[in-house]
């Protein structure tokens, strides 16, 4: 699972926005994590304990967390053949032999047409 985070060169007054995700378990506990780290996670007996030592949890991991932006070279989408594309335009005999494949493929003669072939 890929998370994009786009976190600006942090400065001492910048504040890093993330989603708090507070779930009441079958066992009446409480688990908060951090929805961006989904392995940052607490349980607590209440929903506020689990909200301060989620807290307290993320901020200790981000210590030990550097972001870094990266512009991923990604090759171009253009099909390798389109280097190709065009190089017979000014051929002379490319043209005429076009020309002829164009014309066998508009006519409308059945002359090629084996009956035979066809029950």
């Amino acid at each position: 699972m890929v998370i994009n985070i786009n976190v600006p060169d942090l400065h001492p007054s910048t504040n890093l926005k993330v989603t708090l995700l507070v779930e009441t378990l079958p066992s009446q506990k409480v688990a908060a994590s951090v929805l961006e780290f989904p392995d940052c996670r607490v349980e607590a007996e209440t929903r506020e304990k689990a909200i301060a030592q989620i807290k307290i949890a993320f901020l200790e991991r981000l210590k030990h967390i550097e972001a870094i932006s990266w512009d991923v070279p990604v090759q171009s989408l253009e099909p390798a053949w389109m280097k190709f594309a065009g190089v017979f335009q000014d051929d002379l005999d490319f043209r005429e032999i076009m020309e002829k494949i164009r014309a066998e493929r508009t006519s409308n003669d059945d002359s090629e047409v084996d009956p035979s072939y066809y029950l």
